[in-house]
Formats: C-alpha cells, structure tokens, sequence
C-alpha cells in the first residue's frame, strides 16, 4: 500500500516538473486545435485552451490548491503561474494570521432570536456602512470602507480580510491603526474577479462579509458563475 502511495507522488511531481498538469474535471473544454479535453488528459504549460459558456476546468497544478477557470481563451501556463503566486501568497497571510491569534478567532456575539423562527441574529457585530455588493469596474478604481464598533470603549486596530469567494484563500490582510473607522483600498490591483471583504477588530469582533466584483479584463474568474 505504502508504495503505491509512494509511486503515485513520484508520478504526480515528475509530470509536474515537466509543466504536466492533470485535469481533474473539464466540462466544454478543448484546445485550440478543437480536439476536446476530458478528465483524466494532461495539459503542458504551453498548451491554450477554449472553456465555452457553462464550462469549466479544474487543474492538478504544483500546489495544494487545485486551479479552475472559467469560460474563456486561456494560456495554461500563465494562469497556472498567476495561480502558483497566489496561492503562496494565501500561505504567508495565513502564517501572518496565526501568529496574531486570528485564525480561530471567535467572539462571544450577543443573539437575537426571531420569534417562531430557527433564525438568529449576531446584534452587536461591527456595522459596515457600506453594504451589498459592489462592482469594480476600473484597476485604478477606489473602495472606501467605513464602520462603527458598537464598543465605543475599544481603542485598538483593525485587520481588513480580502478573501476569494470561492476557493476562499486569502487574497489580502490590511493592517488598520488603532483609532480608524475606515480604510480605503483598491481591489482591482488583485486580479480576483470574485472577492469578499469584512473588518475584523484585534479582539475578534468582525463585520459580516460583504462582496466584490471586479470587471476589468486582469481579473481571473474561479468558477463560471457571478454574483448578479
């Protein structure tokens, strides 16, 4: 059994090395050629691919986090290298998060039960003032995010949590200084079609996530589907 564990990771790493990546779903997918591609084929990074309306494709690529993409003409190598990136950044905000004791970060939330429902609500989470979601349209365009604390005793920082909505990695973790009640930040520098955002105070109490969509022509789609 041991070995061939052993001999699948071998197989696995020396087609990886070689730029050889599995695909593990595909769906309307084929290289510019036409011929189709199906679980189970390989793709090199010089391989260009077509995803029609309503496909997708999901990829074995060098790390943990498996790529999908969305319709479209796609460079295999290019997005697996824009993927690689990201999820090595997603790897040290994570480190970042644990060190400040805010990955398993819970907060004690007063509830309120709605009566004759199973439904609750968290009454004294931060209060965004914005709320819904927001289309970016512009990689220059700016995101002002504002809140209130309803502990007006607390006068530490802020953390703002830019997360991808579907393969939920971390995208960004802004430090705010002690003493804002906003932070301005532009989401179409990250190249994430899909994002949502939320604050979170240094003692744990957190907004609720809010959503983004960024429709410029850099931003790299996860899965087919948008938040309209």
């Amino acid at each position: 059994m041991k070995s061939s564990v052993l001999l699948l990771l071998l197989f696995h790493l020396l087609f990886s090395s070689y730029g050889q990546y599995e695909v593990l779903e595909a769906k309307k997918v084929s290289q510019l050629s036409g011929k189709k591609i199906k679980k189970g084929h390989f793709l090199s990074k010089e391989d260009e691919i077509t995803i029609s309306e309503k496909g997708y494709l999901t990829l074995d690529v060098e790390s943990a986090m498996h790529m999908k993409l969305a319709p479209g003409k796609h460079l295999v190598g290019e997005e697996s290298n824009r993927h690689n990136k990201w999820y090595n950044t997603h790897l040290a905000l994570t480190k970042e998060l644990k060190q400040k004791g805010m990955i398993m970060c819970n907060f004690n939330y007063k509830t309120l039960v709605v009566p004759g429902s199973s439904r609750h609500y968290e009454i004294d989470r931060i209060e965004l003032d914005q709320k819904g979601l927001v289309k970016i349209k512009s990689d220059t365009s700016a995101l002002t995010v504002s809140w209130v604390n309803p502990d007006y005793t607390y006068k530490k920082g802020y953390h703002l949590i830019l997360r991808d909505f579907y393969n939920q990695g971390f995208i960004d973790v802004i430090e705010i200084e002690a003493g804002s009640k906003s932070v301005t930040f532009y989401p179409g520098q990250y190249g994430h079609k899909h994002m949502y955002y939320s604050i979170i105070a240094n003692d744990c109490r957190a907004s609720l996530r809010y959503k983004i969509q960024v429709d410029t022509k850099n931003a790299m789609t996860n899965k087919a589907t948008t938040f309209n």
